[in-house]
């Protein structure tokens, strides 16, 4: 395929992955809201924190999830079915592996932790052992789900990935209807019913992946050599993903040692929020993300360049238009999604929603370095960096500061990962830092500044719905025309044109 055949296939793939965030953000926030009124803030955070247990437990699965994408994209950019199909194999065998050692970690380490060391209602301790049986099983079907969604994303078929993630959520809100009639504790029967939704989510994508792609016919491998790759690839990778997964969940564990469980339930709805909100950008990077890995696997400097350029500033683009008048807005707009709004919840939204400005931008510089290959140095530094908020979290809620500082932390330290990714990926990927600069930090420095001030004063000249509707369309609007004046290069403007102009009738 040429270059401009591969930017038509991501312009489509993006095109499939937005329709389905469009529906997915709906869904997802009714139904979080649904679930919210149903079971209670304080099952609600009970919910969270025990899920979080299962959670630290797979970083093992993201750290594999990592390594398949990115040797399965690396031997499509080659053509070498032979070891795309070893690729899978290995892949499969470590997670059947993975999935077995999280079920030991989860059913010693996590119980454990589970009935001595959180702080939890002696009323609902038995429900919450449920929970956490039901979320074990989840999270093993999801680990062994993981090497056929990696395949499908690696051969870039986008359509199916986005309409079985609306299925996911669909059947999720089915669910919760039945969870308005179930007989049987709400907080069990609500796991119970996740657990039912993954293992459909889990035969369907498995259906599909075997019958479109003949590597994903499983057949137990012990290639010793790719082994050694991939498990020196995915230890590397494990250090990042551990770091984060560490940070994230400490935290939630901190919180409730430290706070009440209301605080905990702030924190639960902050970040469905704005993982709502940065599942845009996840899934339109993954239509670059293939072929970021495909160009560095050729050595197409030239285009990698392109690629990375462009994703990183069409990634901030999107989630700044969303995130602002959401910011602007955050407490009417939960005042009308949510009946009770716990406390804390629209200072942990606001914040959450400004470190995923700055981690939009970062996605493809550390796909990039993935791909290189060489990553020792990259992960080791990173999660140093990231690590530091956990001990920083602890001696904040232990001297009595406020919440919000937490998470202040959190993204201080996430922008000196970007800028250590800068350096990094400029000295060892050969990408330049100058056009960087120039194409990305400069336009979207511009577009920020400019953009925020009219819809900053209509915010304070109006209020409540009409607040919501004029600050969502000035800033949509604003946002579009700077982007298109300052934020796109000329040829990024002829392809837009020519792509809706073969969409119009």
């Amino acid at each position: 395929m040429t270059e401009l055949e591969h930017k038509r296939r991501i312009a489509k793939n993006t095109a499939a992955l937005y329709v389905r965030m469009l529906v997915r953000l709906a869904v997802t926030l009714y139904t979080s809201r649904i679930v919210l009124d149903i079971l209670g803030v304080d099952d609600f955070a009970l919910y969270g924190i025990v899920g979080g247990i299962v959670t630290l437990l797979t970083f093992l699965q993201t750290a594999l999830n990592a390594s398949t994408q990115r040797f399965m994209s690396v031997e499509l950019g080659r053509g070498d079915k032979a070891a795309l199909k070893r690729v899978f194999d290995v892949s499969m065998t470590l997670y059947l592996m993975v999935a077995l050692a999280i079920v030991i970690l989860a059913e010693t380490a996590g119980l454990w932790f589970l009935n001595t060391r959180l702080v939890i209602p002696p009323e609902r301790l038995g429900a919450v052992n449920w929970v956490f049986q039901f979320s074990i099983l989840v999270t093993c079907v999801n680990i062994i789900q993981t090497p056929y969604n990696a395949s499908i994303i690696a051969h870039e078929k986008m359509s199916f990935y986005a309409w079985i993630s609306i299925a996911d959520v669909v059947l999720k809100l089915g669910a919760v209807f039945l969870l308005m009639v179930s007989p049987v504790d709400k907080l069990v029967s609500y796991a119970a019913l996740l657990f039912v939704i993954s293992m459909i989510i889990f035969f369907i994508t498995r259906g599909y992946a075997l019958h479109q792609f003949t590597v994903c016919r499983f057949k137990p491998s012990w290639d010793k050599p790719l082994l050694r790759q991939m498990a020196a690839f995915s230890g590397w990778t494990l250090c990042d993903s551990g770091a984060q997964l560490a940070v994230t969940q400490g935290r939630v564990f901190l919180l409730n040692i430290f706070t009440p469980l209301v605080t905990n339930a702030a924190m639960s709805i902050a970040t469905q929020v704005s993982t709502a909100v940065y599942n845009f950008v996840i899934y339109f990077q993954s239509s670059f993300n293939p072929q970021i890995t495909k160009a560095s696997a050729q050595g197409n400097q030239k285009y990698l360049q392109d690629l990375v350029n462009q994703t990183s500033k069409f990634s901030y683009y999107m989630i700044f238009a969303l995130t602002l008048p959401i910011l602007l807005n955050m407490e009417f707009i939960l005042g009308i999604w949510l009946k009770e709004v716990p406390q804390y919840t629209a200072v942990f939204c606001s914040i959450t929603l400004l470190y995923y400005l700055v981690e939009s931008l970062s996605g493809p510089l550390w796909i990039t370095t993935w791909a290189a290959g060489n990553i020792r140095r990259y992960q080791i530094n990173v999660s140093l960096m990231r690590i530091i908020t956990l001990p920083a979290t602890w001696l904040l809620l232990k001297y009595g500061m406020e919440t919000w500082t937490v998470l202040a932390v959190w993204v201080l330290v996430n922008g000196f990962c970007y800028i250590y990714r800068l350096i990094y990926v400029r000295r060892n990927s050969g990408i330049p830092l100058a056009p960087y600069l120039r194409e990305v930090i400069v336009p979207i420095v511009l577009i920020t500044l400019l953009a925020v001030p009219l819809p900053l004063l209509s915010h304070y000249l109006l209020a409540g719905w009409t607040d919501l509707v004029i600050t969502t369309l000035v800033s949509l609007l604003i946002t579009g025309i700077l982007i298109w004046l300052t934020g796109l290069k000329t040829t990024e403007k002829k392809h837009i044109k020519e792509f809706v102009k073969r969409r119009l009738p």
